[in-house]
């Protein structure tokens, strides 16, 4: 079964659209089927090893995207622009899982994952050190908390557990300064910190507590917070172990297979 038909039996089962989905019998089947959300590219969302996960709207709305599109995306869109995307909205919150995005007469699809894609296609997340002001919660696909954007446009992630801990939900309302210690990277695309510690400043850090390592000591992390079995290790939502090696760099990550998604024009 293709993504695109699972998340639209997913949507017609749980009820989760805004807009509802037709019946069976009249809906199409492709990324058209699913709703339609237009707005204008304010940030883009990274993983820790540098490849794009998503977008930010101006509006606020929190859009997922599998890591193997980010090669399609980064070409077809930039910020600023006005696009309009197809996918699922979480019911209570501004996440939608995306199943394509249109920037102009460009179209990106997501027809699910390539052979072979995993954290060996970007680069190794460093440690980092940030702080800046909370703009907004970040989310997973059923619409938890996952993490916070600073205003700068940097990502910080932390187990949804964590998050809801009143002493580090404490911290994290829009216009709090935070400080953060983690692993992550930063490349012309955007930044995004793993949060190891958290605090109000440096000198006043509360420690996050780390989930436990899916594949064992050593091993990258699995499926977690963000995207589900369809987007691959290394994505927005997965808890990182403290990795060596050099980040990712500047400019946008290496193109996947050329199997990963379609872009049409």
């Amino acid at each position: 079964m293709t993504r695109i038909k699972s998340l639209l039996l997913a949507g017609a089962a749980a009820g989760l659209l805004g807009t509802g989905v037709a019946s069976a019998a009249t809906t199409p089947t492709g990324a058209d089927a699913l709703p339609s959300y237009t707005g204008t590219v304010k940030h883009f969302t990274i993983t820790p090893r540098g490849a794009i996960d998503g977008i930010i709207l101006s509006n606020g709305t929190d859009v997922m995207f599998p890591p193997y599109l980010s090669t399609q995306i980064a070409y077809a869109v930039k910020t600023g622009d006005s696009v309009t995307i197809h996918g699922l909205k979480a019911a209570k919150e501004p996440v939608v899982q995306g199943v394509s995005i249109t920037d102009g007469s460009h179209t990106v699809t997501d027809n699910g994952p390539p052979a072979g894609f995993g954290p060996h296609h970007h680069g190794a997340p460093t440690r980092m050190m940030v702080q800046g002001k909370v703009a907004q919660y970040l989310y997973g696909p059923r619409g938890e908390k996952n993490g916070v954007l600073l205003d700068d446009g940097t990502a910080l992630h932390m187990p949804p557990p964590a998050i809801a801990k009143a002493s580090v939900a404490n911290m994290l309302k829009p216009g709090d300064k935070i400080a953060a210690v983690g692993f992550g990277t930063t490349n012309a695309l955007g930044s995004v910190v793993m949060v190891q510690q958290i605090g109000t400043d440096f000198k006043d850090l509360t420690r996050i507590a780390m989930p436990r390592p899916p594949h064992g000591p050593g091993m990258g992390p699995g499926p977690g917070w963000r995207h589900g079995p369809h987007g691959g290790p290394g994505m927005r939502h997965a808890m990182m172990r403290p990795m060596g090696g050099p980040n990712g760099g500047p400019g946008a990550p290496p193109p996947p297979p050329a199997d990963a998604g379609t872009t049409s024009k």
